[in-house]
């Protein structure tokens, strides 16, 4: 029998084509009064680190890596234009849905946003799911022809392989 989601990882690259993937999760985080998990993987490239490090210096590369971390952070919990956007999305989706929550109410659907760094960002999607009991990964994948649809993305892919919970893929149009 099938447990009810009690937990949605909900994995974000932080493009303009989220809110379509989102609004997803929130319908299904409010049909099953699960929580939303928001997560950012920033992948490491120690070739290129290396690099920067050499070019720029050790404390120059700290602070920009630092900056994008905050960034990233900034514009999942709401202090961005695009997160303005996400959360207008949501307040939309209640309206749609007939639900008359406050603002601070929909929120609630987000319990924790993370902002990971590894080498792969599926592992770091997958190994997050386990670790934060999820049991469903809701992510998008840019449709680019049947091919890429049957395939899906490189990301998307790994983390299918990978997963040991279900994988729900918003396939979407644009960059």
């Amino acid at each position: 029998m099938v447990e009810p989601t009690k937990n949605i990882l909900f994995a974000s690259d932080l493009s303009a084509n989220m809110k379509q993937v989102f609004e997803h999760a929130a319908f299904l985080a409010v049909s099953q009064s699960a929580n939303i998990i928001v997560i950012h993987v920033m992948e490491e490239s120690p070739h290129s680190e290396k690099q920067i490090q050499m070019a720029f210096g050790e404390q120059l590369y700290k602070n920009l890596k630092s900056e994008h971390i905050s960034q990233a952070k900034n514009i999942l919990i709401g202090k961005n234009v695009d997160a303005l956007k996400i959360r207008q999305a949501i307040a939309g989706f209640f309206e749609e849905t007939g639900q008359n929550k406050e603002p601070s109410e929909n929120n609630s659907l987000i319990s924790k946003i993370l902002v990971a760094e590894g080498r792969s960002i599926a592992d770091e999607i997958t190994s997050t799911a386990i670790e934060e009991d999820c049991d469903l990964i809701v992510m998008g994948c840019k449709q680019q022809g049947l091919l890429a649809e049957a395939m899906g993305n490189n990301i998307v892919r790994k983390v299918l392989k990978r997963s040991q919970v279900p994988v729900f893929v918003v396939p979407f149009h644009g960059e």
